[in-house]
């Protein structure tokens, strides 16, 4: 899996790519240009070149949980202030595109997200996620990709990323993993009923829009943003207890590979 940008064929369509997602996210680039010019940005960058030093080593010991070879791109990118990385898929192929000097983003947080990331590239190779398509992976489009990302799926996926980085990085605090301050995480953890309340009424509707808890106040005015993977990986979590493995990463292996069909515990 490639780590620098300018090591990866096709450069000028990967550049394209990142300055169509500014578009479409509206940004102002002339701002993101001031910030990278400004004081403040210092230690952004600092941190931006410290994870590419390590990046090489990270990937690989994450490849080395997974006993394969991954498949696809990691581009170490600018943030433009907005994103810190995601997992873009395409006709069996994925970029992972990290934007290393996110302002909110130190070490800990960029080890973790790659963790997260790299789960979601593991877990759509896997050949039982996607057999219900009935054709290879390579072959399945983005846009069919994303008609048939069920909430169940989305809610496995993300779940079980979350708890995949917990499993590699066991030393970072739990809050991280989640991308939460302290207190938000706190609010999650003194809310769990409301949660629970939310997401399953949620999943009882028509369309199970599980997408909408990634805007902040989905469950009530103080929740914070993307809520459905703090519940996802607490019901996972519970589900795993009388699952195989002889440790929790060696679970979280198993479970990457397992299709969203086999994760009861999102029933309702």
């Amino acid at each position: 899996m490639g780590t620098k940008i300018s090591t990866v064929p096709h450069l000028d369509s990967d550049l394209k790519l990142l300055l169509k997602l500014a578009e479409e996210w509206s940004l102002d680039l002339e701002n993101v240009y001031r910030w990278m010019k400004s004081p403040e940005y210092e230690s952004a960058s600092a941190t931006a070149q410290e994870f590419a030093k390590q990046s090489r080593y990270l990937v690989d010991h994450i490849q080395g949980i997974f006993k394969v070879t991954l498949k696809g791109d990691l581009l170490l990118s600018p943030s433009l202030m907005r994103f810190d990385g995601f997992a873009r898929y395409d006709s069996g192929h994925h970029k992972v595109i990290f934007g290393i000097d996110h302002p909110d983003a130190d070490l800990s947080y960029l080890k973790v997200l790659l963790a997260h990331e790299l789960s979601h590239v593991y877990r759509d190779h896997q050949p039982r996620i996607w057999e219900f398509m009935k054709k290879p992976l390579e072959h399945i489009s983005r846009v069919e990709y994303l008609e048939n990302f069920s909430a169940a799926e989305h809610l496995v996926s993300e779940g079980l990323a979350t708890l995949f980085s917990q499993a590699v990085f066991p030393e970072t605090p739990l809050h991280i993993h989640h991308y939460y301050t302290e207190e938000e995480m706190q609010w999650c953890i003194l809310n769990e009923a409301e949660i629970e309340k939310a997401l399953v009424a949620t999943l009882k509707t028509k369309d199970e829009d599980v997408w909408k808890f990634y805007e902040p106040g989905a469950v009530k005015g103080e929740s914070p943003s993307r809520i459905q993977y703090f519940w996802a990986a607490k019901k996972i979590s519970e589900w795993l207890k009388d699952k195989p493995g002889h440790s929790f990463l060696a679970q979280m292996v198993w479970a990457l590979s397992e299709p969203s069909s086999s994760f009861d515990c999102f029933k309702v």
